[in-house]
């Protein structure tokens, strides 16, 4: 009783406007105990100013450039023997994966609301670009086979369907690395999510030509048969 009669008494010695601004730092002294994890989050974000957009220099584009010269340096081989339309079909689908691959990824990276997107949003929105890119991938390459370097519908869609048969396991990793990230507490804000997002994808890429010499060994001789092929 002493404290709040001394108090009491205080404020009543104080004039108007020293008495606001007492019980107004009592109020803010208040509200700061009280909110203050919201604050911090407040300030936290406020400083930084990293934005999604940026990510459009990850490294990530820098591997795509590193997998193109690597393949182009690859002699494929049908038993043991230089194969030149082997070779010139290879360097033409990888470069059209990995173009793909960048493109659609530039795209997604440019659009505005994945600053502020919560992670459901973002996780659906990360899948159906993968999702996407694949099935254009894929149509597009049937196309270019088939009408620009003269491969049967049949070859084509063997050699693709072997292909993804063969880095499903990939596909199966980078989803379940998703859903971790996306739900994984330790990130930010989605900047950190998508760059982290963004080197898994470097990672599965960087191994395409490992995964092609490896695919193609398993159809020695099935594009022997054709005696060139348009490349450029």
């Amino acid at each position: 009783m002493d404290g709040l009669e001394f108090i009491k008494d205080s404020f009543g010695k104080m004039n108007g406007l020293l008495t606001f601004i007492t019980i107004t730092l009592i109020i803010l002294s208040f509200l700061a105990i009280k909110f203050k994890d919201t604050i911090s989050k407040v300030l936290t974000k406020k400083k930084d100013k990293r934005v999604v957009k940026d990510l459009l220099y990850h490294s990530m584009f820098l591997t795509c450039d590193k997998v193109l010269k690597k393949i182009d340096a690859i002699d494929f081989t049908t038993f043991d023997d230089y194969d030149e339309v082997k070779s010139k079909l290879l360097r033409k689908l990888i470069k059209l994966k990995i173009d793909t691959v960048s493109n659609r990824f530039k795209e997604l990276l440019v659009k505005d609301e994945l600053q502020d997107m919560n992670r459901t949003e973002l996780k659906f929105l990360v899948s159906k670009t993968l999702t996407d890119l694949v099935h254009e991938y894929n149509n597009e390459a049937l196309k270019v086979m088939t009408s620009e370097m003269g491969i049967t519908a049949k070859d084509a869609e063997f050699l693709i369907n072997r292909y993804e048969d063969f880095r499903q396991y990939i596909v199966d990793a980078f989803v379940d690395e998703l859903d971790i990230i996306v739900t994984d507490e330790n990130y930010k804000n989605n900047f950190d999510r998508l760059n982290t997002i963004l080197y898994a994808v470097s990672i599965s890429l960087s191994i395409i030509p490992r995964d092609v010499v490896a695919t193609f060994n398993g159809v020695n001789g099935r594009f022997k048969k054709y005696k060139q092929v348009n490349y450029e």
